[in-house]
Order: structure tokens, then sequence, then C-alpha cells
């Protein structure tokens, strides 16, 4: 069974409350511009994740949100889950081995999505201009040959590594 992994870091975050704790930092307005201009990207290639899974802070939640409403998907379909916020590479590894779904959209946040996708691309990935890979709102596609519990080092194909600013 092959399957296929979207890794969409969130979009910008607003940092306008220095005293809001990370965890409950929400979008800034052009995060949510970055987010729907990913989601409308995601409607024109027609990639519809059939589970998203996610970290629980509110500016992932946001994001989320974004694809869920602009893709019409089934809102069961998400988890948001407190253990995944800030979560590495590993962490999300082992999410992952046990996802029963053929094609799944992670949120999250970096430097783990830097690490899971330099570590699972067969190729090395490309950077921006700034030597950046996730960017806010980046979303890096991923296709392996094999299921969930077959994901190692270089095990995935990378398909597409679309960030806004490039659309």
């Amino acid at each position: 069974m092959a399957v296929e992994l979207l890794v969409m870091r969130h979009a910008k975050s607003d940092w306008g409350d220095p005293g809001l704790p990370d965890v409950q930092r929400p979008l800034a307005a052009r995060g949510h511009r970055a987010a729907m201009r990913m989601a409308s990207w995601l409607q024109d290639e027609g990639i519809e994740p059939v589970r998203i899974l996610s970290s629980a802070a509110v500016r992932t939640r946001e994001t989320v949100a974004h694809l869920v409403d602009e893709l019409g998907l089934d809102a069961a379909a998400v988890e948001f889950r407190d253990d995944l916020y800030l979560a590495g590479a590993w962490d999300w590894i082992d999410a992952l081995r046990l996802e029963t779904a053929p094609l799944v959209l992670i949120c999250g946040h970096n430097p783990g999505f830097d690490d899971l996708v330099e570590w699972l691309s067969a190729e090395p990935p490309p950077y921006n201009d700034d030597g950046k890979l996730m960017t806010t709102a980046a979303i890096a596609r991923l296709q392996f040959d094999g299921g969930w519990s077959d994901l190692g080092p270089t095990s995935g194909r990378l398909a597409a590594l679309v960030r806004p600013r490039e659309l």
C-alpha cells in the first residue's frame, strides 16, 4: 500500500502580546492569508487529505481550520494532540506509524518539521533564498511506496515543497 504525507508548518503567528504563552499565540493577519492561499493550492492540485493530525497549539488549530473550511473536509477527520506541540521528528514518525489513511496531512512546528522532511526525503529538499526549508505555511508533499509502518530515512519521494510566497 502506497501512502502520501503532507507536512504543513503552521502559518505566521501573531507576536503582538508578549505575555501570551507560546502555545496560545494565534495567527497574524498574514498567517490567515497564507493558510487560505495554501488551502487554495491544495484545492487547485486536487489534493484532499483523508486525515489531519495536528499540534493542539492555537496557531496550528487556526491553520487547520482554513484547510477544513476551504477544502470542505470532514472536521471529524482532524485530531489535535497536546503531545505534538513542538514535537520532534521522531514524535511525528511514531504518530504516523499508527495511521491507516492513505493521505495524511500533519500540521506542526519547526525545528521538528525541518528535521522530518530532511530525514524522510530521498533527495535533498530545496531551501529558499534565505536558507530556510519549512517556512511558515509551507507544505512538503512526500510519497512513499510502502505503508506508514515502513517510514524510514530517505524512504519518501519529495513530490513538491510549496511556500506561500512562491505562489
